[in-house]
């Protein structure tokens, strides 16, 4: 038996997205502006283009089609509610065709080793998972992530809403990788030789299962062979060599633990489904702009995310085409800031009309009556985390071309 997403429109709105995807020439796209002249983007450039998302995407296409290691996207969550900037409050269905050309293009502009983070509330978290199964293939989907933003409180008639839910799917599964975050406890930093090193005493074992109190569970160097044989002894002595293992005096006996060490930076351990982030709005009041948004994404958030499948990849091209108050620009600076990488992002905003009162004196309005664009508050929240976090970084912004 076989099922199927149906909703009205779909097909055409799978029609428009195979079409653009077609288009992967300059000529044939919309093109870029940046200071009244025409602008190829580059993929060594940090860029925030001002304008619509799809023909953005679509624009994109011809420089960094298949470049795109990580997407992340905090789509309109179809209330319908007059938040700091207008959610349309499309139906199911509009959504639907709202979110598939685009979801398209996304697919387009992933490496074969991409994956994309869609991030959703109860509203149209149903419908993003089926029709995110129908884009990128169910045999791709990778799961699903629970961000927990809330703790206590809360006037819900039922119970409290304090997650909500990141969806993943890979371009090719089995090319993705492990999602990586740091390696915590119960290993220790340590500064050696002028370097943060991650510092673990109990590599080698004694023995699997529990151990009774002051037991010690640690083999020694010295009784290797008697335990675990020769050839361990050899596996272990290959380490010493190489740095990653060394020897440490442990306990009265004269003893010596195996010790492995790791340069802080590398020292990573398996991502758990459940993320803890709060205080979005703190990130944003640090950087003196707060107040505009009620729900922006954390920092932390969306950095551990990023960092989960570029771990090992700092020159990786980070996406999010529904950028907000800019979170993942200054995501991706706290990447690069952790292990000196230098992740790129693309970040996608329209210039709508911000809501909020408190936007009209964080950032310069062209009339004394309208209320800045949310893309001035994006580019002006990137430049305030460049001087926290990188204060030699820059980005280029571009709009893109009326047609």
């Amino acid at each position: 038996m076989s099922t199927a997403l149906n909703w009205t429109g779909k097909d055409a709105a799978f029609a428009l997205g195979e079409r653009l995807e077609q288009q992967s020439h300059l000529g044939e796209v919309p093109h870029f502006i940046r200071n009244g002249d025409t602008h190829v983007p580059d993929v060594a450039e940090n860029m925030l283009v001002v304008g619509d998302n799809l023909p953005a995407l679509t624009g994109l296409l011809a420089t960094h089609r298949g470049r795109v290691k990580v997407v992340y996207i905090d789509p309109p969550y179809n209330t319908g509610n007059a938040l700091a900037y207008k959610d349309h409050g499309h139906d199911h269905a509009s959504w639907l065709n709202f979110m598939t050309p685009r979801l398209m293009l996304a697919r387009e502009l992933m490496r074969d080793d991409g994956v994309i983070f869609i991030h959703l509330d109860d509203g149209e978290s149903a419908w993003a998972q089926l029709l995110g199964h129908e884009i990128f293939g169910e045999d791709n989907s990778l799961g699903t992530l629970i961000h927990q933003r809330a703790k206590g409180g809360g006037n819900s008639p039922s119970f409290v809403r304090g997650h909500d839910y990141v969806h993943v799917w890979a371009k090719v599964a089995d090319q993705a990788g492990a999602f990586l975050t740091e390696k915590k406890a119960p290993a220790k930093l340590e500064i050696i030789d002028g370097k943060r090193m991650l510092v673990e005493t109990d590599v080698l074992r004694a023995g699997f299962g529990r151990y009774a109190r002051g037991q010690e569970r640690r083999l020694m160097y010295e009784d290797i062979v008697d335990v675990k044989g020769a050839k361990k002894l050899a596996e272990v002595d290959a380490k010493l060599a190489s740095g990653e293992y060394v020897l440490r005096q442990w306990g009265a006996q004269g003893k010596h633990a195996v010790v492995r060490v790791t340069p802080a930076e590398k020292a990573s351990s398996k991502l758990y489904s459940i993320i803890k982030a709060l205080g979005g709005q703190n990130d944003l009041e640090d950087l003196g702009l707060g107040g505009i948004f009620s729900y922006p994404k954390p920092v932390d958030l969306v950095k551990t995310l990023v960092a989960s499948q570029t771990f090992f990849d700092p020159d990786a091209i980070v996406l999010d085409f529904f950028a907000g108050s800019g979170t993942t620009a200054q995501a991706v600076m706290a990447a690069n800031q952790r292990d000196e990488g230098s992740r790129k992002f693309i970040l996608v905003q329209t210039p709508e009309p911000l809501q909020s009162k408190n936007a009209r004196s964080l950032v310069d309005t062209d009339s004394e009556t309208g209320f800045p664009e949310i893309s001035r508050l994006t580019a002006e929240r990137i430049r305030r985390a460049a001087k926290r976090h990188d204060p030699e970084f820059h980005f280029t912004e571009i709009r893109v071309a009326e047609q």
